[in-house]
């Protein structure tokens, strides 16, 4: 995604090298952030040193895990489009520079930043599938942290101070972004009162919900989540028989696309996602209305009869993978 400094390369959305894609602060679950502390490899050092001025900072900080800072959360979603993957004010506190970039929680990511990619190897469907596995890890994220805080027997007080509040919104809830917020300022009352007895002790809790899921298997996973864990988990297994599937719909026709020349014998296509346009020959691009709506083999020949272009099925199931071509039932 960096710019590309190729002669004649197309413009293309590209990220800034200080950020790549790590404009974004991850909401983490309770016991991510104890995995993290209690990591000791040297290698984790400054991803576990990132985590500790999370905590020490107190924002966003509740029982439920981490969540982003008000000023990030807003940010984010207002210059989503134009400010992702380019400006340092939203960059990751996880980000190691010193190290070019790298992660400094990977081992202990969350999964939206376990499935997010800028490029799918086969596009839209196997975008499908990784958008639908970070849909179901986040349930349970959620569903885990607030298993533990009931095997941890938190008052019920404090469960109902966490639990209404932005429920499904992450660790602790959209905060309000008033005067104090947007100074990083704490109230100390409400802290305490999102805390309770365990204010000081927060990373023991942290600490004793990654010793509570540490030796969950799936089967375990799937009781504790209900039954939306478990449809979830029904929907993504569908999603990736997509992945591996090879056959062509039996009718195709063009899905919405947009196109800008190379040159002149090249288009640049971008269908799905602005971040993964394809390159194709300017032939190709041309013969798509032949995939009209009628049966993909007469299409196919028409294209060999009037244009002399043998197109090959594993080139139409790319098309269609991108959705340049859409099935048109």
């Amino acid at each position: 995604m960096w710019p590309s400094t190729r002669p004649g390369a197309p413009a293309t959305l590209a990220f800034t090298r200080e950020t790549k894609c790590c404009t974004y602060v991850p909401t983490l679950p309770n016991f991510l952030v104890g995995r993290i502390v209690e990591d000791d490899d040297p290698a984790m050092a400054p991803g576990r040193a990132s985590i500790e001025t999370r905590i020490d900072a107190r924002l966003g900080v509740t029982p439920l895990g981490m969540d982003r800072p008000g000023v990030q959360a807003v940010l984010y979603q207002v210059g989503l489009g134009a400010a992702f993957g380019r400006s340092r004010t939203l960059r990751c506190p996880h980000y190691r520079e010193e190290a070019g970039g790298a992660c400094g929680i990977w081992r202990h990511r969350n999964g939206v930043c376990s499935t997010w990619f800028c490029k799918y190897t086969r596009g839209a469907t196997s975008q499908h599938f990784w958008h639908g596995l970070e849909q179901l890890l986040t349930i349970v994220e959620r569903e885990l942290s607030r298993w533990c805080l009931v095997r941890l027997d938190l008052d019920p007080g404090l469960l109902t101070r966490l639990l209404p509040r932005g429920a499904d919104r992450g660790a602790g809830g959209m905060p309000t972004l008033d005067g104090a917020t947007i100074d990083g300022r704490i109230d100390d009352a409400a802290y305490r009162a999102w805390w309770g007895a365990w204010v000081g002790r927060e990373r023991e809790l942290y600490r004793e919900s990654a010793r509570l899921v540490n030796p969950l298997r799936w089967k375990d996973v799937l009781r504790i989540g209900g039954a939306s864990v478990e449809a979830l988990a029904r929907v993504l297994t569908h999603a990736h028989h997509g992945v591996s599937a090879t056959t062509i719909p039996e009718r195709l026709t063009v899905g919405q696309l947009q196109t800008a020349p190379v040159g002149r014998d090249r288009v640049l296509v971008t269908t799905y996602n602005p971040y993964d346009p394809l390159e194709l020959p300017r032939l190709l691009v041309e013969v798509l209305g032949y995939f009209d709506g009628s049966p993909t083999r007469e299409a196919l020949a028409r294209i060999r009869e009037e244009r002399n272009i043998n197109v090959q099925p594993s080139l139409v199931r790319r098309l269609v993978d991108f959705g340049v071509l859409v099935a048109a039932d």
